[in-house]
């Protein structure tokens, strides 16, 4: 039966039913996920990939290793479907970010088949294991060829950590054909069997990105005892190694001379980070307004997470670490430390989470920007007002951080007084 199209449509039927539907179990009563059918009629690719049963196709690469069934869990390779641009732009947050409207990364990731095999997290058995660990290793798109059980299915999802994948098909071969690029001393500390922690903050320090450090760990390259990471840990884990890393440099730098704050948008979230004389701090205040994907009443949605000088999070959130990286990047390369505010509203134009490197990329693009600077909090504040969406307010009466900045006198602030 050919299947109904919902030409024209991008606007979801309910925030609330998308919020909790999240294209899988058609809670709206249609029989397709309009949102899900519109991505699939952008990807442009339905019908090449429609009732294949083999692919050879580059990989950008892009691997992906789930977490559902642990220790027995999928482990693929993400090929491109698609003939837009280079096979290296399919896995690029970098250069999305500022170029690429939600629609347009959706078009993208869309368009690429995930083929995969199932595995203990502990072995990889195989030629298909080998495979995802070439291609995850490569710094290069590596040719693929894939032989499927069964024709790919769409069976795109949304999530807040991991970037959508179109297609998906469980493999009876899946081969890398061409040769990847492999740096060096990757392959020296695969061989030398040097712990997990410090092989990614190594590759950190000599210039990979947390991207090729979240693919390697999740393929399970790095460590003493070799094991697949489910991709959505392999993400969180870095960032918090990378950061607990540069945290240990920035505790003992000078802090910074006044309030600096700083702004950014895209695909609907909105950024402002103030940065404050102080030692290390951080919180995150994020706002879900309105009849976003996450909020179906009228009254936004306000979490929030933060730390004090000893690294340790008030709470697990992958966001939160994202932003922490970030922000701890832009601090060791100027050599000062801050209590830092970071403040994130989502809209409605956000209907579609397609993970957290737009956090990550966002944060560092606002901090690259020319930010404001204040000579007080009070002002500093006043200034964020007039760029907050939400009232003031509401930020304050959330913020820990503010909280002990406003409501508390330092102990210097008593001496000089008295």
């Amino acid at each position: 039966m050919e299947e109904p199209r919902f030409p024209g449509v991008v606007s979801r039927p309910s925030p609330y039913l998308c919020a909790r539907c999240k294209g899988s179990r058609r809670l709206c009563g249609l029989p397709y996920c309009p949102i899900l059918v519109r991505a699939r009629e952008l990807a442009g690719v339905y019908e090449r990939v429609r009732g294949r049963r083999e692919l050879e196709a580059p990989s950008p690469p892009s691997v992906l290793v789930g977490e559902k069934g642990y220790p027995y869990i999928r482990v693929g390779v993400n090929l491109v479907g698609g003939e837009e641009g280079s096979p290296s732009l399919y896995e690029d947050p970098g250069a999305w970010w500022g170029r690429l409207d939600l629609y347009e990364v959706l078009r993208l990731r869309a368009s690429m088949v995930y083929s995969y095999g199932v595995y203990s997290a502990s072995r990889a058995v195989g030629r298909v294991g080998e495979s995802v660990r070439e291609a995850a290793l490569s710094l290069k798109p590596v040719e693929s060829e894939a032989v499927f059980r069964r024709p790919p299915d769409f069976s795109m999802r949304f999530d807040p950590l991991l970037k959508p994948v179109g297609f998906s098909a469980e493999v009876e071969r899946l081969s890398v054909v061409s040769n990847p690029y492999i740096p060096r001393r990757v392959d020296q500390l695969i061989e030398d069997r040097v712990k997990a922690s410090r092989a990614a903050v190594e590759l950190y320090e000599r210039g990979f990105d947390v991207y090729y450090i979240q693919r390697v760990l999740s393929s399970g390259a790095l460590g003493v005892s070799k094991k697949f990471v489910p991709t959505r840990w392999a993400i969180t884990a870095v960032d918090r190694l990378i950061g607990d890393y540069l945290l240990g440099k920035v505790k003992g730098y000078p802090e910074v001379s006044s309030y600096e704050l700083y702004h950014s948008s895209y695909i609907g979230n909105y950024y402002s980070l103030l940065l404050m004389p102080g030692k290390w701090s951080l919180e995150m205040v994020e706002v879900w307004l309105p009849n976003s994907v996450w909020v179906p009443g009228s009254e936004p949605y306000v979490s929030t997470v933060h730390e004090w000088s000893d690294g340790k999070p008030s709470g697990e959130d992958g966001g939160y670490e994202a932003i922490r990286l970030a922000v701890l990047e832009h601090l060791a390369k100027r050599g000062r430390v801050a209590s830092v505010l970071a403040v994130r509203e989502i809209t409605p134009e956000y209907f579609a989470p397609v993970g957290n490197w737009q956090i990550r990329e966002s944060v560092r693009a606002a901090l690259r920007g020319g930010g404001e600077s204040f000579p007080s909090l009070g002002e500093a504040l006043e200034a964020l007002k007039e760029k907050l969406r939400v009232p003031l307010n509401l930020v304050l009466s959330r913020s820990t951080l503010l909280a002990a900045r406003t409501r508390q006198r330092s102990i210097t602030e008593f001496l000089h007084r008295e």
